[in-house]
């Protein structure tokens, strides 16, 4: 579940880092943070950064509760002592996040975007695509590793032509 998340954050950001970039250099003002901030929400951008610590919290009760029972009340206090500093680095996150928004979209499009994502079909589109994301993953790892293979194949092949053995 962790790299879904971090994969949903890093397509998010990805496809944001696509579109064009506009008036370098100008600081955004509070209201075009706002506006980036808004989207960050509204697109899942900060629900997949607070998912990190509560994916690390389930997969390390789980883990040691299997394999170390005798160390559950520890880990429970540690983890509660964690949660502090796990938030403040979630936070941080989202600032970059938002910074990032900002730095790459006016104010006017980012409220345009919010604008969808409030939208009946833009929570249509919320409400199916951490599913649809899961599913894209799944068919996807298989495709990954069937590509990799076959492009080193044809690239040894290619090498083996020009008189080369790998």
């Amino acid at each position: 579940m962790i790299r879904l998340s971090l994969a949903s954050a890093v397509l998010g950001l990805a496809l944001l880092c696509a579109a064009p970039t506009f008036a370098q250099g100008t600081a955004p003002t509070p209201a075009h943070l706002q506006a980036a901030r808004e989207v960050v929400d509204l697109t899942g951008v900060s629900q997949n950064i607070d998912n990190i610590f509560r994916e690390f919290e389930e997969n390390t009760r789980q883990m040691v509760g299997a394999t170390r029972p005798e160390m559950v009340k520890d880990m429970n206090e540690v983890v509660a002592v964690l949660k502090p500093e796990a938030q403040k680095r979630t936070d941080e996150m989202i600032g970059s996040a938002v910074a990032v928004f900002a730095a790459k979209m006016t104010e006017a499009d980012l409220k345009e975007i919010a604008a969808f994502f409030k939208s009946p079909v833009g929570q249509r589109y919320n409400s199916l695509r951490s599913q649809a994301m899961e599913e894209i993953y799944q068919v996807m790892q298989p495709w990954a590793v069937q590509t990799s293979n076959y492009l080193f194949d044809r690239f040894s092949q290619e090498m083996r032509k020009r008189g080369h053995t790998l």
